[in-house]
């Protein structure tokens, strides 16, 4: 059965997502995949889990990375920023009776737009935060 768009969001916010550091956001073209990988935890649990969230057979995708707003010292390359994953929102969308996922991710200086067949949720086996 098919999850609608408000569904997997209320799956995704129950990983704790807020504010965590992005560890992978990456699209394989020739997938048609994009990859996202954070830290989360679940309410009731103790140690925070790996999470890969799979959008699969993309139609779209855009990333954009920004300067606006910055404030504090301006980074001299996207690879010295760190990026943490704030908000997410999906919606369904109908195309020729084909569904899909709208997709929308914030990660302050990056923005991600995306819509995609499917979304798959994948947690890691425990992984034990070290002082």
């Amino acid at each position: 059965m098919r999850l609608n768009g408000q569904d997997i969001e209320e799956r995704l916010k129950a990983t704790n997502y807020i504010d965590t550091e992005l560890k992978e956001l990456d699209f394989n073209n020739s997938n048609h995949l994009v990859t996202m990988k954070y830290m989360g935890s679940r309410d009731e649990e103790v140690a925070e889990r790996d999470y890969t969230i799979l959008f699969e057979e993309c139609f779209s995708v855009t990333f954009n990375t920004w300067l606006e707003g910055v404030q504090g010292g301006i980074p001299q390359s996207p690879h010295s920023m760190d990026f943490y994953f704030h908000d997410i929102s999906i919606k369904d969308v109908v195309v020729n009776s084909v569904h899909l996922y709208g997709v929308e991710m914030v990660f302050p200086m990056m923005g991600c737009w995306l819509t995609s067949k499917s979304i798959e949720i994948v947690r890691s086996e425990v992984t034990f935060k070290l002082p």
